[in-house]
């Protein structure tokens, strides 16, 4: 899958988005599902959002999953896919996109991670096509661009 530098988010591609990671809440009983960049940076997330600082954890998930590809190397594998970790009443698991962004789902222990794994899986292509597209998308063409911040008066300097 080639991809170009640069994500171009739009309002349509965040809003499939968000309706992605919301049905992988539903369908799963998860309490949230985050999708994070492959520098850190939180792109959408669903479910039981506001009981995390989710900022955080995108920063640490990505550390902890980059890290993951140093064990991959002395292992002999080229990297590593997709990680869990429990915790005594919650646990997460992540997995890596195709374009090297990340899904990570927050879910209570009482739901069996096996459960989380086969919903996630039936969510990867789907989520990594919308991300696909919005790679391919040159931000000339992008219906929404960066908001720019108006310049200064000089007046207001002072």
């Amino acid at each position: 899958m080639a991809i170009s530098k640069h994500l171009v988010l739009t309002e349509d591609g965040i809003r499939a988005l968000n309706n992605s990671l919301g049905n992988l809440v539903l369908d799963s009983g998860a309490r949230a599902a985050l999708l994070i960049d492959k520098s850190g940076q939180l792109i959408a997330a669903q479910g039981e959002t506001s009981n995390y600082d989710t900022m955080s954890i995108s920063a640490l998930v990505t550390g902890s999953f980059n890290s993951t590809k140093a064990i991959a190397t002395l292992l002999g594998e080229a990297e590593f896919t997709k990680m869990f970790q429990q915790g005594s009443t919650n646990s997460i698991y992540v997995a890596a996109l195709k374009t090297h962004d990340i899904l990570a789902v927050i879910f209570p222990n009482q739901i069996p991670v096996g459960r989380i794994k086969y919903k996630v899986e039936q969510s990867l292509d789907g989520v990594d096509q919308q991300m696909d597209a919005m790679y391919k998308q040159s931000p000339a063409s992008s219906p929404m661009r960066p908001a720019q911040a108006p310049a200064p008066k000089i007046n207001d300097l002072f």
